[in-house]
């Protein structure tokens, strides 16, 4: 039991005060008016998104950035419904529109990498913008995007809040939203500290030429998920440009939560199937939190047969939450956003269970996205590799 406290305190003195400085790096980012409006180019990469696709486009195209400097390239990767279709009659009526198929898998990226990275060496634009098929920017998205890019800096991470779908008004619904907006939170405050961590691939813009000059996904390739924070990391650690991170309202772009709770945990096995491979620091951070939850949800079954144990692992867990609430509250200040004292207990008595079981399976299963079952890295040796990777260009 001396042992057990020791390492519960441990972990938790070290993590309350990581919230402690996350605090200070997470403050509203101001933006600059940009003395000129590039070219954009918007990339969204579409499977079989046939019922979110045209709102997506429809909300992109009635961007109040200048039509004649936005482009938007629709990859569509191997759908098996009308995703093609519906993107093509777009197309036709707005020339801002680009249909590009991608009939094979290919041998050297994962999926939604190649399709990302196709896009960008086809794109016309200086700005690459990234999104995805269940998304839906407000008309000031681009517009006020771009005015973060100062010339020293080269990627921008914006806010994906979940949209309201299905039943909004459901726990379970404002649970997911609560821990995704952390998770934004969390990237918000680490991007304040100058060590950004994370972005999400459904709100990110960067510097076409600074893509293409760091190799693309190159020192990833195989990993199916990372097309975001793999790349951010890489660009933290060797461009020496600066990341920053939208806080205006306006730069928000709403996505669709799962729209179930098997669909929530295949979501969080693949975002968990890569935790293990960041960079020193960080994948130490996950480890370390990783135990701490560990640690509190063993103390909490060992109670039963060990009462003792209830005021050690409760006194963490108490700690643990307040530090998250504190985080959090100034989050909802930065963010102007405002989540439920009583969502938040609930998420925090979940949170334990959630994350150990969530990285046990992201660790050793596979996952489901976009109707195929995935390893966390594509084979070295697979069957891709005799063949080519095919697109249209339409």
């Amino acid at each position: 039991m001396i042992l057990y406290t020791c390492v519960l305190g441990f972990l938790t003195l070290v993590y309350t005060l990581v919230l402690w400085i996350f605090r200070k790096g997470l403050r509203v980012t101001p933006s600059l008016s940009m003395a000129n409006e590039p070219m954009v180019s918007v990339i969204v990469a579409a499977r079989n998104e046939e019922k979110n696709i045209a709102n997506c486009l429809t909300a992109i195209l009635n961007q109040s950035y200048p039509k004649g400097k936005l482009e938007i390239l629709v990859m569509d990767d191997r759908s098996t419904d009308r995703t093609a279709a519906i993107v093509a009659e777009l197309a036709h009526s707005d020339g801002r529109v680009r249909l590009i198929r991608i009939n094979e898998r290919a041998s050297h990226l994962s999926p939604k990498k190649y399709a990302i990275d196709l896009g960008i060496r086809r794109a016309r634009g200086e700005i690459i913008f990234t999104t995805d098929a269940d998304c839906k920017p407000g008309p000031e998205w681009i517009s006020e995007m771009i005015k973060y890019f100062t010339p020293s800096v080269g990627l921008v991470a914006g806010y994906n809040p979940y949209q309201n779908s299905g039943s909004p008004n459901s726990l379970f619904n404002k649970m997911l939203a609560l821990d995704y907006f952390a998770m934004a939170c969390v990237a918000a405050a680490s991007a304040g500290l100058d060590y950004p961590i994370s972005c999400s691939g459904g709100n990110l813009a960067y510097r076409r030429q600074l893509y293409l000059e760091m190799g693309g996904f190159h020192k990833h390739s195989r990993w199916v998920s990372g097309d975001d924070d793999f790349f951010l990391e890489r660009m933290r650690e060797t461009s020496g440009w600066r990341i920053t991170y939208a806080t205006d309202s306006r730069t928000f772009v709403p996505t669709a939560p799962p729209e179930s709770i098997g669909s929530f945990v295949q979501q969080r096995i693949r975002y968990a199937s890569k935790c293990a491979h960041y960079s020193f620091p960080v994948t130490a951070a996950l480890i370390g939190i990783y135990f701490l939850n560990l640690s509190i949800l063993a103390g909490m079954i060992a109670t039963i047969w060990k009462p003792a144990l209830w005021p050690i692992w409760s006194t963490a867990f108490i700690l643990k939450s307040f530090f998250e609430h504190r985080f959090l509250a100034r989050g909802q200040i930065v963010f102007q956003t405002r989540h439920s004292f009583s969502v938040f207990l609930a998420t925090c008595l979940a949170h334990p269970i959630y994350l150990v079981a969530m990285g046990l399976l992201g660790r050793f299963t596979n996952f489901k996205w976009k109707g195929e079952t995935h390893a966390a890295r594509i084979p070295a040796h697979s069957e891709y590799q005799s063949k080519t990777a095919g697109f249209e260009l339409r």
